[in-house]
């Protein structure tokens, strides 16, 4: 019985074994991925800790802070297991159940596919913890998150399906990296009344985007929209440079950067892919600013 003991104890000192961690091209890939989405610059203030949260933003229900998603086990999520830092990512739910305000893009990462979501779990427990308390969510109007939240995501939110596994090339690979590891309908397509995304007009612009900024058309309308040569695209989403020598500025000036990793970080095929994707959807006549 005591040697038992004994063993037991020792078994549960002994290091983990070599197969429960990540190796080192799931990593790699989960850095790729991780600056596919433009590095989730939502979880960092400009100029302060990468990921430690803090970011403002501000909305008709009132304001939220984006949170620690560093790997501290009292502020950030070094203590959540990998299934539930994916169900935050795609289901917008804590470990304590609460649910997650969809400032958090989490109903179009659902379309992200399982293999890329570990491996951006894995590649987020390798980056340096912070030690940040998140600071708590205001929100001004009654019954927000028990009654009109839960109504607006069932009738409201878009629904991205994950695929079995992630397209590697052509325009499902574009597509892909567009609608659901980019998340650039959030910023790029134009709002209703009812704060949904008018996926009619998938990518057309948005004159009041995030942080007040205005979200140009992107999609491939000869007045209104992006003309740019697919190589143009591509160049623009590694460099900044648009074809008129001005260059990004903004919220995309920050993701194609990043954090982390950002867009700069993409290799020419997929730059190439999300070009060729742009070019293949529908053009749609918005005009954004002067």
């Amino acid at each position: 019985m005591r040697m038992a003991l004994v063993l037991a104890v020792g078994l549960l000192l002994l290091p983990a074994p070599a197969w429960a961690q990540p190796s080192a091209a799931e990593v790699a890939r989960g850095r790729y991925i991780f600056g596919a989405t433009g590095g989730c610059g939502c979880h960092t203030v400009p100029k302060q800790t990468i990921n430690s949260g803090g970011r403002r933003y501000d909305g008709p229900f009132g304001t939220v802070y984006s949170t620690n998603i560093t790997p501290d086990r009292q502020t950030g999520i070094g203590s959540w297991t990998d299934e539930q830092i994916i169900t935050a990512i795609r289901l917008g739910r804590r470990p304590n159940g609460e649910r997650l305000l969809p400032v958090h893009p989490f109903t179009v990462f659902n379309g992200m596919a399982a293999e890329d979501l570990k491996a951006v779990v894995a590649f987020l427990r390798t980056t340096t913890p912070v030690s940040r308390v998140n600071q708590p969510k205001r929100i001004t109007v009654p019954l927000f998150e028990s009654v009109f939240l839960p109504a607006w995501l069932a009738a409201f939110a878009p629904r991205e399906t994950p695929p079995a596994a992630a397209p590697t090339t052509g325009v499902s690979r574009g597509e892909y990296l567009v609608r659901a590891v980019g998340h650039c309908g959030e910023c790029h397509t134009p709002r209703t009344m009812t704060m949904a995304t008018d996926n009619s007009r998938f990518l057309a612009g948005n004159p009041k985007g995030p942080e007040d900024s205005e979200v140009p058309n992107i999609t491939p309308d000869a007045q209104t929209g992006l003309t740019w040569s697919e190589d143009e695209i591509a160049d623009y989403l590694a460099t900044g440079n648009k074809p008129d020598g001005d260059v990004a500025g903004s919220l995309m000036g920050e993701v194609i950067q990043g954090t982390l990793a950002g867009y700069s970080d993409l290799t020419k095929a997929d730059r190439l892919a999300i070009a060729r994707y742009l070019k293949s959807i529908p053009a749609v006549r918005n005009k954004i600013g002067k």
